[in-house]
């Protein structure tokens, strides 16, 4: 899979998690991982720099984009032993309680924004 070029905030986030890791992890792994898709454990510094280290904006672009959904970003918190009292997590775990709307292109009916006439 190659999630990595959908989404413009993975590279974003990339640029944060790998900085101080002599490994660096790549968008699909890192994607992968924060779907729990993959479980390797050599990502989980990675995944800890994720939810410590990246910028609200980002996470929250990541979610925009449909990279990642605050649901899932709250299981990976679980699951890589990330730190519940950083700030990422707990407006992770806030986030996740609120449901979130999606546009759904088809039911955004042509009635609803533009005017009928008659």
């Amino acid at each position: 899979m190659d999630h990595g070029l959908k989404s413009k905030a993975v590279w974003r986030a990339l640029t944060t998690v790998n900085a101080p890791l002599p490994i660096h992890i790549d968008a699909d792994t890192l994607t992968d991982s924060l779907l729990m898709r993959s479980a390797d454990r050599r990502w989980r510094p990675h995944m800890r720099a994720f939810f410590r280290e990246v910028g609200l904006e980002i996470i929250m672009d990541m979610v925009v984009e449909g990279t990642v959904t605050f649901d899932s970003l709250s299981k990976a918190i679980s699951f890589w032993d990330v730190d519940e009292d950083c700030e990422n997590a707990r407006w992770i775990r806030e986030m996740a309680t609120v449901p979130m709307a999606r546009a759904d292109e088809a039911h955004i009916a042509v009635d609803r924004f533009h005017h009928k006439t008659r």
